[in-house]
């Protein structure tokens, strides 16, 4: 004789509670990506320049007080004094905006510890008057990018003055 086990109950999986939790989380979502509006990139506003250092060549830059004061040219070595002119020059905030070609790295480092130390002694000497931002721009190597980033430093200066 055979014995019959008893025959256990298959317990059924209910999983429509569950599905119904995961399809209403699913269509929040789907609402609030369709009634998300997209926002379009906008770059901003452009920095404002005060006084444009630009470096082509390793190991000298050409300072531009203004839009339209001659070019000065100081070497490496002259960045403390290029500094102190932008101090004597006013007061308040100033950006000082240091444009460089691939060229110009190792420049570029030598300038940002003067700038530094200038900051620094700013600082020291409690001189409020004045705050010195400054900001890197990059440029090609190509000849006209100098002549372009002036002609539109001039430009927006002169759309500003009036």
């Amino acid at each position: 004789m055979r014995r019959r086990l008893p025959e256990m109950p298959v317990a059924e999986l209910n999983l429509m509670p569950f599905l119904d939790l995961v399809f209403a989380f699913i269509g929040i979502l789907v609402v609030i990506f369709a009634l998300q509006k997209t926002l379009e990139q906008t770059s901003g506003r452009p920095l404002a320049i005060d006084a444009l250092v630009i470096c082509v060549a390793d190991g000298e830059v050409t300072l531009y007080a203004d839009p339209k004061a001659a070019p000065a040219r100081y070497a490496e070595q002259q960045f403390p004094a290029l500094l102190d002119q932008l101090s004597e020059q006013g007061e308040g905030v100033r950006n000082l905006v240091f444009a460089l070609t691939g060229a110009c790295f190792e420049t570029r480092q030598a300038f940002q510890d003067a700038f530094a130390r200038f900051t620094s002694l700013l600082q020291r000497n409690q001189d409020k008057r004045l705050v010195v931002r400054l900001a890197y721009r990059p440029l090609s190597g190509r000849p006209e990018a100098v002549s372009g980033l002036l002609a539109d430093w001039r430009t927006a200066d002169g759309a500003d003055g009036d």
